[in-house]
């Protein structure tokens, strides 16, 4: 409420009651250090939009800097190629298992603690590889000891923002997730001319600081003001009518937490979680098999390698746009998600028709808008669906299940490819999973309609 509002309810309460409130001199010092008060709020509430961009813009840069460190791990350790991968897949991985664990770590003792334990854990994971002289050594700081690390700081730089604020939540969200672009495009040179210079030990050693560096961002995130503004504003049941849903939905508690199952829309959020992992998979199938589509069409090989960039360019215009679009009343991000992974379906099938590089540029820049805009309204549709007190666990389970389909669609996409003899199938297997993903949500979207009739009716009984 602002200082004007808050004269014209005083105000009104002189002339109702005929008293003084307030003397004129109190409530011109009262609103004066409210208003400050609110202008430091909004200082510190993109404070913690700018530590929380900074971590992501870390652990997803050292994500995917990976590239960098296979051929030099492959000659020192002389292993091969497909070891030295399992490394880092097993990194996304352990990064994705770790989010539900997260969220819950994150309602317990709050985001600041749990982004300060992943940043020191995944700072010495990094650190403890770079002095690695064998497989295990590399799997077990690299890989596990850091992707624990990363998932803890994730989903605790994301859910801190959420609740943080409660008017522009949407466009802080967008803006925290352009860090993983930053990162993306950001990181990878920086550490490719560290490892050329002076080997891939010190290139960890720096992945390392940056990390820890992470812990210093993780001091300022003191979440929470804007779930405790909006607690009685969340839908929730009576406690006769909890024990019920309780002991109706029963083996779904074990799976998903009392906390959502217990929510009005948490088939809708089944449905969305459905839909989202085929689109995961067609995305990651996609990033897998772009470059040598792109080679066997005629792109130099120097050339192909700059498309995946050009899909970090254009999430980050989409991530921004839909952060601002899901802020707004005429615009749900049920019905912006669906839009966007629908349209996108189209492009896997376009860059197999295409062969020149300006046209594989354009879509791959469209391509990431488009995904873009479906990454960044993920949180905002969980919290419109189940509330912004059940984010964290819906958001560490829902990292979970793209942590498995993201292992499982590049393998699947290689023994079609295999048994066609053709890179192409890869890319309409992507394009036909992205189809079936918007059929999904137009189910999920049927099924949230019809919450919306029934509470309706049940309102006018």
């Amino acid at each position: 409420m602002n200082s004007e509002e808050r004269k014209c309810l005083l105000e009104e309460k002189k002339q109702k009651y005929g008293v003084c409130v307030q003397s004129k001199q109190e409530e011109e010092d009262k609103t004066r250090n409210e208003s400050q008060k609110e202008s430091s709020e909004v200082g510190s509430e993109w404070l913690v939009v700018a530590a929380s961009f900074l971590c992501i813009c870390v652990l997803d840069g050292t994500m995917h800097s990976f590239g960098v460190f296979l051929d030099p791990l492959m000659k020192e350790l002389k292993q091969s190629r497909g070891a030295i991968s399992l490394a880092g897949s097993l990194q996304v991985a352990l990064s994705a298992f770790t989010a539900p664990v997260a969220g819950h770590l994150v309602t317990k003792i709050g985001a600041r603690n749990v982004s300060l334990v992943g940043a020191l854990t995944a700072s010495f994971g990094l650190l403890l590889a770079s002095f690695g002289s064998n497989l295990v050594g590399i799997f077990f700081g690299f890989s596990m000891l850091t992707g624990i690390g990363f998932g803890l700081m994730y989903i605790a730089a994301v859910i801190v923002v959420a609740e943080t604020f409660t008017t522009q939540r949407s466009l802080a969200l967008g803006l925290t997730l352009c860090g993983a672009g930053a990162g993306q495009l950001g990181m990878a040179p920086l550490v490719r001319w560290v490892v050329g210079c002076w080997g891939w030990r010190v290139g960890l050693q720096m992945l390392a600081g940056f990390t820890l560096g992470s812990a210093g961002f993780g001091i300022v995130m003191q979440g929470g003001k804007g779930q405790g503004q909006e607690a009685e504003t969340v839908k929730s049941n009576s406690s006769h009518e909890e024990e019920e849903v309780q002991q109706k939905r029963s083996c779904l508690s074990m799976i998903v937490g009392r906390g959502i199952a217990g929510q009005e829309n948490v088939h809708v959020f089944l449905v969305m979680v459905l839909a989202d992992a085929l689109a995961v998979m067609a995305l990651y199938i996609l990033y897998s098999y772009l470059k040598p589509v792109a080679v066997a069409a005629g792109v130099a090989p120097h050339l192909s390698a700059i498309l995946i960039s050009a899909i970090s360019v254009g999430s980050v215009s989409g991530r921004l746009l839909s952060g601002w679009m899901s802020d707004q009343p005429w615009c749900h991000p049920l019905f912006l998600t669906r839009a966007v992974v629908s349209i996108s379906c189209a492009i896997p099938f376009l860059l197999a028709w295409v062969d020149h590089f300006w046209m594989f540029i354009g879509l791959a820049i469209m391509f990431g808008f488009l995904t873009g805009k479906w990454i960044a309204a993920t949180s905002p549709l969980l919290i419109s669906l189940l509330g912004i007190q059940q984010l964290s666990q819906a958001l560490g389970l829902l990292t979970a299940v793209r942590g498995v389909v993201s292992l499982v669609s590049p393998p699947l996409a290689g023994m079609i490819v295999d048994l066609t003899i053709n890179s192409l199938n890869a890319l309409y297997l992507s394009g036909m999973l992205l189809m079936l993903s918007g059929f999904v949500y137009t189910f999920a979207i049927g099924l949230f309609k019809r919450k919306i009739r029934m509470n309706v009716l049940f309102q006018q009984i």
